[in-house]
C-alpha cells in the first residue's frame, strides 16, 4: 500500500478489512493448480456433526503436492503482501485509539461503505461540538439540518468536489428533509453558522487523521532507516 495521505491510508485499510470470507476462498480456489491422475488419491475424513454428538463421514479428495506446486505466488510478492497486511493492522489500530465518534466521523469521511450509523454519529458530534446559538425553535431546526448539510459539503470537497454554496444548500435541505431556506437571505440568516460548522468539521477531521499519519510517518521512517 502507498502511503501518501491520511485519508487514502483510511480507506484503503477499510477496504482490506471489510474483504469477505467468501472472496477470499473464491479468489484461492480460482488460483489453486489443478491437478489429475494417480497424484489423487481418496481418504476418508471424520468431521463433528452440527447439533448433535454423531460424526459424519464424508470422503475428500487430498492432493499430494509439493511446497512448489502450491505457492501461489513468488516469495517478493508473499513477502510484500505480509508487510501490507502489517501496516494495514497498525492503521486499524491507530484508528481504534479515537473516541467513538470520532472513529465514526472518520468513517462518514473515508470508510468505502458508509452507513447510517457513520452519518448519525458524525451529525450528534458536529452538533454538539458546534454550540448552536441561541435561535428560535423553527431556526434551530433549521440549523440543525444545516450540520448535516456542512457534513455532505465537507465530504465531497475531501474527496474533490466544490463547496457547497447557497443554493444547493437550499435545494438539498428541501429535498432531504423538507425543509425551505431561502437562498436570497444566505448572508444574512445562515453564512455565519455555515462558516462555524465548517470549522468544526475541519477541526475534527485533522483529530481523525492524527493516528493515522502518526503510523505513516513511522512507517517511512522505518523505510529510511
Amino acid at each position: 500500500m502507498k502511503l501518501i495521505s491520511a485519508r487514502q491510508v483510511w480507506t484503503e485499510s477499510q477496504h482490506e478489512s471489510n474483504a469477505s470470507i467468501s472472496a477470499a476462498a473464491i479468489e484461492k480456489a480460482e488460483s489453486a493448480p489443478v491437478k489429475t491422475g494417480n497424484r489423487m488419491r481418496r481418504h476418508e475424513a471424520v468431521f463433528a456433526a452440527l447439533g448433535d454428538d454423531k460424526e459424519e463421514r464424508i470422503q475428500v479428495v487430498r492432493q499430494r503436492i509439493s511446497i512448489s506446486e502450491t505457492r501461489r505466488t513468488p516469495v517478493g510478492r508473499s513477502t510484500a503482501r505480509a508487510a501490507h497486511l502489517a501496516t494495514i493492522g497498525k492503521v486499524l489500530r491507530a484508528i481504534d485509539t479515537l473516541p467513538f465518534q470520532v472513529q465514526q466521523f472518520g468513517h462518514f469521511l473515508y470508510h468505502p461503505m458508509m452507513t447510517m450509523q457513520h452519518v448519525m454519529n458524525a451529525v450528534l458530534l458536529i452538533t454538539a461540538k458546534a454550540q448552536l446559538p441561541d435561535l428560535t425553535s423553527a431556526k434551530r431546526v433549521k440549523a440543525q439540518y444545516l450540520v448535516t448539510m456542512a457534513l455532505q459539503s465537507y465530504k465531497g470537497e475531501v474527496h474533490g468536489a466544490a463547496e457547497w454554496g447557497p443554493a444547493r444548500v437550499a435545494e438539498e435541505m428541501n429535498a432531504f428533509f423538507g425543509v425551505t431556506i431561502d437562498p436570497k437571505n444566505w448572508t444574512r440568516d445562515w453564512l455565519g453558522l455555515w462558516e462555524s460548522l465548517k470549522e468544526v468539521v475541519k477541526e475534527v477531521d485533522i483529530q481523525a487523521q492524527q493516528p493515522v499519519w502518526q503510523v505513516i510517518h513511522a512507517e517511512k521512517d522505518q523505510e529510511a532507516a
